[in-house]
């Protein structure tokens, strides 16, 4: 087996199908599809177990609730494909030759992550261009790790996110790479693991994977997410002071970039997360791309609460535009 796609369902009755319809239009035999169903309390798990009927290579599971990342280390114990690819129930593959274009790169090598874009939708399906990363400069070709990272990070291009990867699975078991359980923005954690162990990477220039930028979300949802990604930059912040990951220099960058997401939410924060954060704020110097600089010059101007409120208003007007 070649391919195992991963997908954490929950309450996803509604997206399922057409998350699952995107991988069918790969046309690619040597994959499996792995549903793992977070007791969901609408009619996800009858939707997945109709199509894993019909369709042989859908495999399918339901685990006691947990959240994605609990969902995600059950598929990967599930896994049997040489490369490992996620997916979330609401989004979709909008390239339809990610799979081949892949397959024929794997036959000539095996490098431990290739890399594609990932594009912003609406709930309709309309590409949101503000949010558009530049293409990869150097494509199609096998890079170490440590010669790229920086540049990657400086760029912007290392997204916190495990959809637009495709990783191998001897890679990830063999470093017991997993989810971070119980936390909302397990993708951060999980991509900074990764990265740490990763020796070679390839960058494809394929607009391949449709993140779906929901309307709004709930209050307290937004509130989980922003607390459990200080706990996470806090985590991170106490392992680059201990001096013992490999890419000290990206993987401050990287964190710098989330503390500077953090800080725009900072009204979210309950008192001990808070705390966290302001006794990180030497994290902004050690930034590398061009936004988290900026906010680390303003920041210097005019200090951390009245530089909280300018990204939390850039990020309100630019959610709207």
């Amino acid at each position: 087996m070649l391919f195992s796609v991963i997908v954490p369902v929950y309450n996803a009755e509604t997206s399922i199908r057409h998350c699952v319809d995107s991988i069918y239009k790969q046309n690619i035999d040597d994959i499996e599809i792995i549903l793992i169903d977070d007791q969901s309390t609408d009619k996800s798990w009858s939707v997945i177990c109709e199509m894993a009927k019909v369709h042989p290579e859908i495999r399918c599971e339901q685990i006691p609730h947990g959240g994605a990342g609990a969902a995600r280390n059950a598929g990967l114990k599930l896994a049997t494909g040489e490369y490992v690819l996620f997916m979330d129930a609401d989004d979709f593959w909008m390239e339809e030759s990610l799979l081949s274009s892949l397959q024929s790169m794997i036959r000539y090598n095996h490098t431990d992550i290739f890399m594609y874009q990932m594009v912003k939708v609406t709930e309709g399906g309309v590409i949101l261009k503000r949010y558009k990363k530049p293409p990869f400069v150097h494509e199609n070709v096998v890079l170490r790790v440590r010669d790229v990272y920086t540049d990657l990070v400086s760029d912007g291009q290392v997204l916190a996110s495990a959809c637009n990867k495709c990783v191998k699975r001897k890679l990830l078991n063999g470093h017991s790479i997993s989810f971070v359980e119980g936390l909302r923005g397990e993708d951060i954690d999980w991509v900074l693991q990764l990265f740490s162990y990763a020796q070679t990477i390839c960058l494809l220039n394929l607009d391949a994977y449709a993140y779906t930028q929901h309307k709004t979300g709930s209050r307290s949802t937004e509130k989980d997410a922003v607390n459990d990604l200080a706990v996470i930059i806090s985590d991170w912040a106490e392992r680059l002071k201990k001096g013992n990951i490999s890419h000290v220099r990206a993987v401050a960058g990287l964190v710098a970039f989330e503390y500077g997401i953090c800080m725009g939410n900072v009204s979210n924060l309950r008192k001990d997360t808070k705390e966290l954060m302001l006794g990180h704020q030497y994290l902004l110097k050690y930034g590398l791309d061009r936004k988290t600089k900026l906010i680390y010059r303003f920041y210097q101007i005019f200090g951390f609460s009245i530089t909280c409120w300018c990204i939390h208003l850039y990020l309100r007007i630019r959610a709207i535009w």
